[in-house]
């Protein structure tokens, strides 16, 4: 698989899994329904994919930032958390929420720190 399509499909993992997390917040999934692994994985993949991206080890129109991939490492932590301790950290939406906006169009500002 060539790099260029390694950060793509970690991309894509991330996106899926941080849509994945909003709506098990949504719905207030049981911890012991989370799939905690997968998740893991597809975090760590978003957070290659943008040290990738930020390196400039591929060519993007998205705009990454350190504080972007400290975002992603944070979350993998939080993420960490909920399913240990069976209930969502404060902090969990806000930094997933942070995190889709670097998707959104946000031209050259990085992800907004998330509000605790």
């Amino acid at each position: 698989m060539t790099r260029d399509r390694q950060v793509a499909q970690g991309l894509s993992q991330g996106l899926n899994c941080l849509s994945a997390i909003v709506e098990s917040l949504d719905i207030g999934a049981p911890t012991s329904e989370l799939p905690r692994d997968e998740w893991l994985g597809a975090l760590h993949a978003m957070g290659d994919a943008f040290d990738a991206l930020l390196s400039k080890d591929v060519a993007t129109t998205l705009i990454v930032q350190p504080s972007d991939c400290d975002y992603v490492r944070r979350l993998v932590a939080l993420v960490l958390e909920w399913t240990s301790a069976r209930q969502p950290p404060q902090e969990l939406r806000p930094m997933a929420e942070s995190i889709l906006k670097i998707f959104d169009g946000r031209g050259t500002e990085s992800a907004s720190e998330p509000q605790k």
